[in-house]
């Protein structure tokens, strides 16, 4: 399929975004911010959630690379995120100016991306943070995306429905990538945030635990985690199939319980090997999943 992408600069026009509405604080500021201040997306759309953007390949898993090695340029680093993230977005059948979102932490001063320039005049809600290390074997810069799609209808199997991964070309299974490069999800499904899942029960706050304190043991964390988000999602009524994004952060952050647990499924995901700023947390999760409107608990 040929690539829907515009070239870097060219801004379509706005037609061939229906569906896309910047929030201004006025008028007259559309054409004087950095950032758009909001977005509201219309049903209309599909949203397309996405795993962290890095010069990792989506077949390549950061933390076990095998013979995979990484351009020591940061701008060879920078054009190869760029060329993953345009397949992605290309293989969710969106462009660039779909982006709504986008969150980049870079720990490097000349690890600069193209990733303005191919938006041209279109400004996502973002957020730019500088960050000591990112956490990524090899990684400088980091972005976190969210962007729309004009609908179309998921026919995937084996799924929960209205979500569908978004393979990076024809012939690879979600089952052989470490995690989905991104998942589409249609007007059909409810959204379900979780606050930030630690080892601490979900009743006690970290900040004041009353002496409370997790287990010293990584792994051992990873199991509470894990009981706690099993309690928070039967509470809302799904399963794990239903997580469409993972945020892992920890200074020694592990997955394999979670992998487990989650079985074929290959949720999108981002994991950072940095502190969690949390008192005695040496692991955190994030996590968003799905919920069918029909089936919303009250």
């Amino acid at each position: 399929m040929a690539s829907q992408n515009p070239r870097a600069g060219e801004v379509p026009p706005s037609s061939s975004r229906p569906g896309l509405d910047v929030i201004l604080p006025r008028p007259e500021a559309a054409d004087h911010h950095q950032h758009a201040p909001g977005i509201r997306i219309s049903p209309q759309l599909d949203l397309i959630l996405f795993s962290g953007v890095s010069a990792y390949p989506a077949e390549i898993d950061p933390w076990s690379p095998g013979e995979f090695r990484l351009p020591s340029s940061a701008l060879d680093r920078s054009a190869m995120a760029m060329r993953n993230l345009d397949g992605v977005l290309t293989a969710a059948g969106t462009t660039w100016q779909h982006v709504v979102s986008q969150t980049r932490y870079t720990a490097s001063e000349d690890d600069e991306r193209e990733l303005p320039a191919r938006m041209g005049r279109w400004t996502p809600c973002g957020t730019n943070v500088r960050v000591p290390t990112i956490g990524i074997p090899g990684v400088t810069t980091l972005d976190e995306i969210v962007a729309a799609a004009p609908h179309r209808p998921i026919a995937a199997r084996g799924y929960v429905p209205g979500i569908e991964p978004v393979l990076p070309r024809s012939g690879v299974q979600l089952k052989d990538l470490p995690q989905a490069p991104a998942i589409r999800l249609d007007a059909s499904v409810d959204l379900v945030y979780f606050p930030v899942v630690t080892a601490y029960p979900l009743d006690v706050d970290p900040w004041n635990s009353g002496g409370l304190v997790p287990p010293a043991e990584v792994v051992e964390q990873e199991r509470l985690i894990e009981r706690n988000l099993e309690l928070l999602l039967r509470m809302a009524g799904v399963t794990w199939r239903h997580i469409v994004h993972l945020k892992v952060t920890g200074e020694r952050a592990s997955l394999a319980t979670l992998r487990a647990t989650l079985g074929d499924w290959r949720p999108c995901r981002t994991t950072r090997a940095v502190a969690t700023g949390i008192p005695g947390a040496m692991l955190t999760c994030e996590v968003v999943a799905v919920a069918l409107t029909e089936e919303r608990v009250d």
